[in-house]
């Protein structure tokens, strides 16, 4: 069975992101284009593209960072990210693309108190 998008982007939860496309752009989950794109998308196909393409820049983030860290290789990377440009995003697959988030290597926020707790040179 394809899971290429989930087959409810129309309807009830394409309304809500649409809705919801500023505040993701004001937490930063969306850039400021891609929730102008989201909330002008016209008909299903257009929508599920920017869906798509939002997806990809997601992804693309994690599996940089994981190719940056060594949890996978630059090719493991490419073959992700080639079968969402494809269409494919079935649970299994943004399973195996989310647990490859690196694990917290930096605060989310910068810390006022950048040398405390350095134990480097301990």
């Amino acid at each position: 069975m394809d899971e290429s998008l989930n087959p409810d982007t129309s309807g009830r939860r394409r309304k809500r992101l649409q809705e919801r496309a500023d505040d993701m752009a004001k937490s930063g989950r969306l850039t400021h284009e891609e929730a102008e794109r989201l909330r002008s998308a016209g008909e299903p196909g257009e929508f599920d593209e920017v869906i798509r393409s939002i997806r990809l820049r997601h992804a693309g983030a994690r599996l940089g960072a994981a190719v940056e860290d060594g949890s996978v290789t630059r090719e493991e990377a490419d073959g992700f990210l080639d079968r969402l440009r494809k269409g494919e995003h079935s649970a299994a697959l943004r399973a195996q693309v989310r647990k490859l988030r690196p694990r917290s290597r930096t605060p989310a926020r910068p810390r006022d108190d950048d040398n405390e707790g350095d134990t480097s040179s301990a």
